[in-house]
């Protein structure tokens, strides 16, 4: 019997995919209707604003990883040539190994700092 992906084996092959530029074995792990806390919802959008990201990403550091169930939760050092680095926290929900949700946390450093 062939055993099914964990959701954090899914969240971390996702991210090591589309963090590398590799959007075809990104968009292997991304659900046609997946819900993304962005403009837009499904897979084209979201994976498109993917590629834009990937295209600047230097680096990843993961800090943490947790999975449960059908959700893992990521916590990484998204190191950009254009923005500098990046913490952010996602939160991915898993079904049948695609990811059918991804809620951002984007760091805030920048945003607190604009005031």
């Amino acid at each position: 019997m062939i055993q099914q992906a964990t959701s954090l084996e899914v969240a971390l092959a996702f991210t090591k995919a589309w963090t590398s530029q590799d959007m075809e074995a990104a968009a292997r792990y991304v659900a046609d209707d997946v819900v993304f806390d962005g403009p837009d919802t499904g897979a084209k959008p979201y994976l498109d604003q993917l590629t834009r990201l990937a295209g600047s990403v230097t680096d990843l550091e993961m800090i943490a990883v947790y999975g449960k169930d059908d959700q893992a939760l990521i916590m990484y050092d998204l190191h950009t040539c254009q923005e500098g680095t990046l913490t952010c926290v996602k939160c991915l929900t898993v079904q049948d190994g695609k990811i059918v949700q991804d809620l951002l946390t984007p760091d805030s450093f920048k945003i607190r700092n604009m005031q």
